[in-house]
């Protein structure tokens, strides 16, 4: 791990361990250092449960698998649990209290856990502060997990169009896939580019643009079921997913609807738009297998029917 972050919680006045997928240590800093005497070179590389027995439970081991494998965050109250992780020479008589926050860390395409352990035995002397605290800090994790799932949303969505970006398609169309494998089905992926939109952007203007991608967002989600996916790449181009299809003739269909779609003009502020759209169609499993590629050979399909007469659509054609 990075010397640095390890540095920074050296000075952190909490208890913190980060674990990697195999619950080994791979950071046990200064402050449980001193709280359990077990030094870094005795815990490190350690199983957490070896070092930890708490963590060898069955309730607090699937806190880690979630945390690990499904990204979930979880607050553990001192109220309930009681103590995580011993301080040395513990009495049996010493009522210890420790609050545990588990979240997932990412850190070079691999996930950790972060275990961050808080005494709140010598603050909280009455249960009702006890009670106030936690619920403050449950409000806090609350109002931390809202803003994480936002985050993640602006992550993974256009901001213009508020469509799932190149990002999330990658990840949508390999769950389709994958569902389409499972189920001996056909897919399509379907590669749209709005014809001479650069057109409009000189002509009128960059807000004018802006508004018939967002006008256009609209007109071809309209075009689509629930179940199928739009997403927009980039400038004028879209992709379209259409999953639990039967023939290559669905394909077809939805592809006539959205350049009927299009014949109708834009109201875009002052102005009336009339642009038209140009399509590439790949198939799974006929073309490929493989996400990436069926996006690269729409595309080719799509350059091809632009090379030609545009407005129009065309299936990708190995032989061309």
């Amino acid at each position: 791990m990075n010397s640095l972050f390890s540095q920074v919680l050296d000075q952190v006045n909490i208890g913190t361990i980060v674990v990697d997928q195999n619950l080994n240590i791979v950071i046990w800093n200064t402050y449980l250092e001193q709280f359990t005497h077990i030094t870094k070179e005795q815990s490190i590389g350690q199983k957490i449960q070896h070092i930890c027995p708490r963590f060898g439970e069955q309730i607090f081991y699937e806190i880690l698998q979630k945390t690990l494998f499904f990204g979930q965050r979880r607050f553990c109250s001192g109220a309930l649990h009681y103590t995580f992780i011993m301080p040395a020479n513990n009495s049996q008589d010493d009522i210890i209290r420790q609050n545990m926050q588990i979240g997932p860390v990412y850190y070079n395409d691999n996930t950790y856990a972060l275990i961050q352990i808080i005494d709140i035995t010598n603050h909280l002397n009455r249960v009702y502060q006890l009670k106030n605290v936690i619920k403050a800090l449950e409000v806090e994790n609350k109002q931390i997990k809202v803003s994480e799932r936002i985050n993640k949303h602006h992550a993974l969505h256009d901001s213009l169009t508020k469509l799932p970006n190149r990002t999330l398609l990658g990840e949508q169309l390999n769950q389709a896939l994958s569902y389409a494998r499972r189920n001996k089905q056909i897919l399509a992926v379907l590669f749209l580019d709005l014809d001479e939109f650069k057109q409009v952007n000189d002509n009128f203007g960059h807000p004018y643009g802006d508004e018939l991608l967002r006008g256009a967002a609209e007109r071809l989600q309209s075009c689509i079921r629930k179940s199928d996916l739009l997403s927009r790449l980039g400038g004028d181009e879209f992709i379209i997913v259409l999953s639990q299809i039967k023939t290559k003739q669905d394909a077809s269909i939805i592809a006539q609807k959205v350049i009927r779609a299009f014949e109708l003009p834009f109201a875009i502020y002052d102005q009336t738009v009339i642009i038209s759209i140009s399509i590439g169609i790949s198939l799974y499993p006929v073309d490929t297998l493989d996400a990436e590629d069926l996006i690269k050979k729409a595309d080719l399909a799509m350059y091809l029917v632009k090379k030609s007469n545009k407005n129009s659509f065309a299936f990708f054609n190995s032989q061309v």
